[in-house]
């Protein structure tokens, strides 16, 4: 009887130092491998945007690579012609100027919300970063605005999925005034239309939503 409470107790103890090893080498938040293949299909489309507007042309790269859901959010919307005509309804000279509001004065929506995304690399520590606006945790929708200098603060606040181009690009975004318009956003990359089938769901979803709005 006491030898097989001894075994009992050594195969408990092996049991959790074996637990303990196999928790030391799970690194916290690293990817599984098929994270890092969708990853890896997300940044092949080589997505960018120019947002046409009537101060001039803006070009940005988008990271769906980073934010996937989010830039499918905004291609959409574009190729939709969710954007054509909207103004820019808030501009912060030397901070940010915002758009994407169809009522023009920043309560606006599609009809529904879509989720952050937050990686480390991809962050407000520089100017010119393309991101979501919100009113809070999870509650980006269609309006956008681009930051013109680095705001660091707003890491972890507000989604980026997306980076002006040059200089040249943030020069253009530095001269937008409030009342300024988007005449329309054109996306570019390879197979754009296959990029938004891995979204299929959740673009049937929003479709559903803006109707009903």
């Amino acid at each position: 009887m006491k030898l097989r409470k001894l075994t009992l107790l050594v195969g408990a103890m092996m049991l959790f130092v074996l637990n303990i090893i196999n928790a030391k080498n799970i690194k916290v938040g690293e990817k599984t491998k098929g994270e890092k293949n969708f990853e890896k299909i997300m940044k092949k489309f080589d997505l960018e945007a120019t947002i046409h507007t009537t101060k001039g042309d803006i070009n940005v790269f988008l990271y769906p690579e980073a934010a996937p859901v989010n830039v499918a959010n905004f291609v959409f919307l574009a190729k939709k012609g969710f954007y054509d005509g909207l103004t820019f309804h808030r501009v912060i000279p030397n901070g940010i100027v915002q758009g994407g509001d169809p009522k023009g004065d920043g309560t606006g929506s599609a009809g529904y919300n879509v989720d952050d995304e937050f990686v480390d690399w991809l962050n407000f520590n520089n100017s010119g970063m393309l991101a979501m606006a919100n009113s809070g945790e999870n509650t980006n929708g269609s309006q956008f605005f681009i930051s013109l200098q680095g705001m660091p603060s707003l890491n972890g606040k507000h989604t980026v999925i997306g980076s002006l181009k040059t200089g040249s690009d943030l020069a253009i975004a530095k001269v937008i005034r409030q009342g300024d318009k988007i005449l329309s956003i054109d996306i570019k990359g390879k197979k754009v239309d296959d990029f938004l089938s891995y979204f299929s769901v959740e673009t049937a979803d929003w479709e559903s939503k803006m109707q009903n709005n």
